[in-house]
């Protein structure tokens, strides 16, 4: 189905999670967990490896699921990223990202980012991808920014961190906007 893995260049690969993958995952989030928990409310209910082999077991067991995609660079474990189809009807999807501290700056979240929008226009038939982010979270900003998702408006208190509940810019891309090659 996609062209995963994919070849990020600089050594970096961004490919579909593995059972093997999980004490690097594990490790990388519970380093991450202060700085990270404040953008993704996922952190909150990540509190074991336990409760985070249970997600990857069942990201992996749909095999059409680009929810649980990794970032590796040089084979060491960089950050997460995922098209998350919840539509029921195959319109839409939504893209979410997070790396560790000492891979940002480096483009990888917005190229992972551009392979998942191809994957979603060309295979999946999407018509629509979103981004959700922090209104104060510039670095997740820049990414859908660069990509060109055009902001759609502000939703408050949609979100809660681990500082509490903050409002998000809500990004979209329609199909005909995105440079099919």
């Amino acid at each position: 189905m996609s062209p995963l893995p994919a070849d990020l260049g600089d050594g970096a690969i961004l490919r579909r999670h593995e059972m093997g993958d999980l004490e690097a995952l594990w490790a990388a989030i519970e380093a991450e967990r202060a700085r990270i928990g404040v953008w993704m409310p996922w952190v909150e209910g990540a509190l074991t490896i336990d409760d985070e082999r249970r997600w990857l077991e069942g990201v992996i067991a749909d095999e059409r699921s680009l929810e649980g995609c990794g970032l590796w660079v040089d084979a060491a474990f960089a950050g997460g990223v995922g098209l998350m189809s919840g539509d029921p009807w195959g319109v839409s999807g939504e893209l979410g990202y997070w790396l560790v501290s000492e891979h940002e700056g480096r483009g990888l979240a917005t190229r992972a980012c551009r392979v998942l929008i191809d994957v979603g226009f060309r295979e999946l038939g999407l018509h629509r991808v979103s981004i959700h982010a922090g209104v104060e979270n510039v670095r997740s900003r820049a990414v859908a920014e660069r990509l060109g998702f055009r902001q759609e408006g502000i939703e408050r208190g949609a979100c809660r961190g681990s500082g509490g509940f903050y409002d998000l810019v809500a990004y979209g891309l329609l199909k005909d906007e995105w440079p099919l090659t």
